[in-house]
């Protein structure tokens, strides 16, 4: 890290307090944090991190040869009883959560 030299004590103590405060903010986060950050978009991210990955899922099965699919769980299991029940509860629960904040 780079030492700097600052000759303003009143600069110097609010960079000390910023870094102080960068910290403390980390320190609260924990891992989870550190992934999603904070503010008011978490829970948009998140939500966003389960839809990539139920698809990602569901692509990578569709993808895959016959031979290696369980024979009792089938292409259209994995849509009707998987995939589409997901994403339709994750884009009721974003158009529900963005209708709440609107006031209505």
């Amino acid at each position: 890290m780079n030492k700097i030299e600052i000759q303003d004590p009143k600069v110097a103590s609010k960079i000390i307090a910023a870094n102080a405060e960068n910290d403390k903010r980390k320190a609260e986060l924990g891992f989870l944090g550190k992934f999603f950050g904070s503010g008011e978009n978490v829970r948009l991210y998140i939500v966003g991190t389960i839809t990539l990955g139920v698809l990602l899922i569901a692509l990578v099965y569709t993808l895959i040869p016959d031979q290696y699919r369980s024979p009792d769980f089938g292409l259209k299991e994995m849509w009707t009883l998987v995939v589409l029940p997901v994403e339709s509860t994750i884009i009721g629960y974003l158009i529900g959560s963005r209708s709440k904040e609107d006031g209505g």
